[in-house]
């Protein structure tokens, strides 16, 4: 399953943001009306390969630690050997 550049550019906008009318329309989608972008979004996200690419994305986001919890787990490790 192949992305195009653009689907690409929308799923990872997508995945940053969580709108999908917004990044449809950041990733140079074009929509006369914001109705039509919604609609044009639901035919995207329907669409078997940025569904995998997207889910395989957020399955990577959830096992892999963010910055914030990385600063929070070595600041409690830090603050512990001090006491």
């Amino acid at each position: 399953m192949k992305l195009t550049p653009k689907q690409k550019r929308f799923a990872d906008l997508y995945i940053k943001s969580g709108n999908a009318t917004q990044s449809y329309i950041d990733a140079g989608y074009k929509a006369t009306k914001r109705p039509v972008a919604e609609a044009n979004v639901r035919k995207l996200l329907g669409n078997n390969s940025v569904k995998f690419y997207i889910g395989m994305a957020q399955k990577d986001k959830e096992q892999i630690a963010s910055k914030n919890e990385v600063l929070k787990f070595l600041t409690r490790v830090l603050r512990e050997r001090r006491n």
